[in-house]
């Protein structure tokens, strides 16, 4: 007697590897995009850490009152990339300091949805004389709040 699978041994198999993988394939992806929020928030607590206390008291010391909205240079992307590795989910052409608020937070860059996998947004708001600007990471799907001190 020949020793050889049956076919319904073969369909159970199959059956096992098609449900392991419809269980891996979506972790798999989901994976990817937790990585890549990871550095968003990374990025974003370095701003606030190091960055934003950076260029804080160079405005303090050049009389600028705390405020960043006017240190940057045409190019904020260049700039910034003086003080920090801009990360490749940041969209470069969207980074605008000067649209830093002043009391309330605005949209000062965005992540590019197609590397992020969901569109984030970092707001900003602005320094002042007894406090340095604050940066907050926002997830767009569910107006959620990453990264904030408030």
């Amino acid at each position: 007697m020949k020793k050889a699978f049956t076919m319904i041994e073969l369909i159970f198999v199959i059956v096992i590897i098609g449900i392991l993988a419809g269980i891996a394939i979506p972790r798999y992806f989901a994976v990817g995009q937790h990585a890549h929020q990871a550095v968003l928030i990374s990025f974003v607590r370095t701003l606030n850490r190091t960055t934003g206390e950076d260029l804080w008291s160079r405005s303090i010391s050049e009389g600028k009152n705390g405020s960043i909205v006017n240190l940057a240079s045409n190019e904020d992307s260049v700039f910034l990339s003086k003080y920090i590795q801009i990360p490749k989910e940041i969209n470069a052409s969207s980074i605008d300091l000067s649209k830093c608020g002043n009391g309330v937070y605005k949209t000062v860059m965005i992540a590019n949805p197609k590397i992020a996998g969901e569109e984030y947004n970092i707001t900003c708001k602005d320094g002042t004389a007894t406090t340095s600007p604050y940066f907050r990471l926002i997830r767009l799907k569910d107006n959620k709040i990453l990264v904030s001190r408030d």
